[in-house]
């Protein structure tokens, strides 16, 4: 750890310590827009300017990923459903109730639900194996920022081309995909590197509480003092990055909302509504994105100490499984977050699926649009509800966690009761989609607020894209194998709540991860110098 001097002759403090903070001067903005001119221990995000920049790039990528997220299945499905055909028949598929349909795959066919999972894995796949790169040299120069925002840009300009191919055929099944595949491989990179400057700004907090510090004591008592008013800056930071993100997806879904209410086509099929929606998404993320550029601090960070990136990369990531033995919590929380996040994705994809066969495909799409619309709004107030609480109630951020936690098991349980023919409930009825979008939803927000303030608590100075990334390094391990699991169980049963099965197991062991880990021996290790594992090592 660099323990250099300032021109003050002051120590640099270690993360972890909270220090009274001096008023910005009124030549931060400057610093903020000529990141080049700090000196080494210049803090480039101390300034609300900062804030207002970093949140308009994760405002910028909402438009974009609420349609993808969301449009895009809906789209693949309804193609996926009109180029499929009865199995062993040549009769068009059923679009509402019960729906036996196949469709090319490969060199064979498969359940058309399938097709859309059996890319959901490969996407998955695809994220983690560019996670790799980007998470094991984004801490190092100024490519943090330049990565960042090249690859907000090409997240958006990849969504511009859906609204040119109108037709449902299977060679624009084919292109969508391929689409859908490259925008989840460019995710992943904004996304790691975004994660990553949450414990930045936890660090450079002055913005947050401008209040004398608390006790620097060593006490316990002084020790959960500055924890907690620490966990209170991050719950903050993660909160607003997530409601920014939330804000461009509500505003991109409220376009799609009015394009299918007025469509004329849109009581009918709202297929062409979704493609003119992400369209649209994609417009909107492209100019915010570049706006930001010209905003967003560069963070500086050490000199790469090798110019091969890709064999950098690969060094970094073999020293942070190493470091396990020096930072284990991060680690346990790291993989009961990757079970919980896979679990969930892929079941909220189940409940969009089975939302659309419940309604009708292309009859039921204006009603879907107004249930993804919904649904992030909901989110949206979910984390914003426990921003507020957590400062005031007494709760321990993991006992909001275990409650969360409880909300998403219960839902993954309901459905599943579905896979019987003689039990009316399990989402088979459309009251019950608007009940599990008004609990489950902001619940998902919520948790994922927390997962991220608590994880950030505990990365290690120096390291945040590294561990950031460590997320979906593991991910890139198990990520893949539940959808391909969903894909496998639905193509032998053509029943959507079968899926769910794999994802109630997940939620149970995901749980277990949550209870072993320590948030505060987590915050302790932090404060140890990452230097010092070469140390250890050689002894």
């Amino acid at each position: 750890m660099d323990h250099t001097q300032s021109t003050k002759g002051s120590l640099k403090p270690e993360y972890g310590t909270v220090v009274k903070q001096t008023p910005a001067s009124s030549h931060s903005s400057d610093d903020v827009e000529n990141p080049e001119l700090e000196s080494p221990h210049s803090r480039p995000l101390k300034s609300k300017r900062a804030l207002w920049a970093w949140l308009l790039v994760c405002f910028s990528t909402g438009p974009t990923n609420g349609v993808a997220s969301r449009y895009i299945p809906a789209v693949l499905q309804s193609v996926a459903n009109a180029v499929g055909h009865v199995p062993g028949t040549n009769k068009p598929c059923a679009t509402r109730g019960k729906i036996v349909c196949v469709v090319p795959f490969g060199p064979g066919e498969v359940d058309y639900n399938s097709y859309v999972l059996y890319l959901s894995a490969i996407s998955r796949s695809v994220e983690g194996a560019l996670t790799l790169l980007i998470a094991g040299v984004a801490d190092y120069g100024h490519y943090r920022k330049a990565l960042m925002i090249i690859s907000i840009i090409l997240f958006g300009a990849f969504a511009l081309p859906f609204a040119s191919f109108t037709e449902k055929t299977y060679s624009n099944l084919v292109t969508y995909s391929a689409l859908w595949l490259t925008m989840a491989a460019v995710s992943a990179a904004y996304g790691t590197i975004e994660s990553s400057y949450i414990p930045l700004f936890m660090r450079e907090s002055g913005w947050f509480n401008r209040s004398p510090a608390v006790s620097d004591s060593a006490t316990p008592a002084g020790n959960e003092a500055r924890h907690k008013l620490q966990l209170n800056i991050g719950t903050r930071a993660s909160v607003l990055a997530l409601i920014a993100g939330n804000l461009g997806s509500i505003l991109s879904l409220l376009i799609g909302v009015i394009i299918a209410s007025t469509s004329q086509s849109g009581a009918q099929d709202g297929y062409r509504s979704f493609l003119i929606a992400i369209t649209v998404g994609g417009v909107l993320t492209v100019v915010l994105g570049t706006i930001g550029w010209f905003f967003v601090p560069s963070v500086r960070g050490p000199k790469p100490p090798s110019k091969n990136l890709a064999f950098l990369a690969l060094k970094n990531q073999l020293a942070l499984l190493k470091s396990y033995r020096r930072y284990p919590e991060p680690f346990k929380l790291c993989i009961g977050w990757v079970l919980w996040n896979t679990a969930n994705s892929n079941f909220q994809s189940v409940l969009g699926l089975a939302f659309r066969e419940i309604t009708g495909l292309g009859s039921g799409d204006r009603l879907y649009t107004v249930y993804s619309f919904l649904g992030v709004v909901l989110a949206s107030l979910g984390s914003l509800t426990w921003m507020f609480l957590y400062p005031v109630l007494k709760w321990k951020m993991k006992s909001y966690a275990y409650f969360f936690f409880a909300i998403h098991i219960v839902t993954a349980f309901w459905g599943t009761l579905g896979i019987s023919n003689n039990v009316p409930i399990g989402f088979k009825k459309t009251p019950e989609f608007w009940v599990e979008l008004a609990v489950l939803n902001p619940a998902t927000s919520a948790l994922r607020a927390c997962n991220r303030v608590m994880y950030a608590a505990m990365l290690p100075k120096g390291k945040e894209a590294h561990f950031t990334g460590l997320e979906l390094t593991i991910d890139l391990a198990v990520g893949w194998i539940n959808p391909l699991v969903q894909s496998v169980i639905q193509d032998a049963t053509h029943n959507l709540r079968y899926p769910m099965l794999p994802n109630l197991f997940l939620f149970l062991v995901a749980g277990g991860f949550y209870l072993w880990f320590d948030i505060e021996k987590g915050i302790e290790d932090s404060m140890k110098p990452w230097e010092e594992e070469a140390v250890d090592e050689a002894q």
